[in-house]
């Protein structure tokens, strides 16, 4: 487990793990063994629920400290994990997604012996359907890396139980691309 945890939903971000740091991240103090970790959710619930499993239950109606758009794109420059979103039964990248795609190769590229990994989520007992089209997904965004020059054999692909991210719908409309840096 990260030692900040960080919500990201429609283009916002919440910090719902590691408050104690939550001075030195604002601050671009943090020391670096201090480890992030930034997910993504798929619904606004989920913000709530990462923050209670993370801090407990919170007193009253109150929401997590919301994290100013310019320290998460700091954050963003430093992470070697890109979201890649579709839409429900599409296999379409659109802008956003091939913003992150192209992301992800100008790391991949800045770390040459790192694997990347396409993370695929998936329920174990769901439909073909749904398993047909992760690997659909994730054969368009590795042709994509490779235009951008990433090197094939340096790819994997995993698959992660939906069910481990809260708040993920049983049909999971994204694939994670992590390089793996050292």
């Amino acid at each position: 487990m990260a030692d900040i945890t960080l919500a990201e939903f429609n283009g916002r971000v919440w910090l719902v793990g590691g408050e104690t740091h939550l001075h030195d991240l604002l601050g671009n103090t943090l020391p670096k063994d201090v480890s992030i970790e930034l997910v993504q959710c798929e619904h606004p619930s989920a913000i709530r629920k990462l923050w209670i499993q993370n801090c407990g239950e919170p007193e009253g109606d109150g929401m997590p400290w919301q994290i100013h758009p310019a320290i998460v794109a700091r954050i963003h420059r430093s992470t070697s994990d890109y979201a890649v979103y579709f839409g429900q039964w599409s296999a379409l990248l659109d802008q956003d997604a091939l913003m992150s795609i192209n992301a992800a190769a100008a790391r991949a590229r800045e770390e040459p012996a790192a694997p990347v990994e396409l993370a695929q989520y998936l329920d174990p007992d769901g439909p073909q359907a749904m398993a047909d089209l992760a690997r659909l997904r994730s054969q368009l965004i590795e042709d994509k890396l490779a235009e951008a020059g990433v090197d094939r054999p340096r790819m994997v692909r995993i698959i992660r139980n939906v069910s481990d991210v809260p708040g993920m719908g049983q049909e999971s409309q994204r694939v994670d691309v992590v390089v793996r840096a050292n």
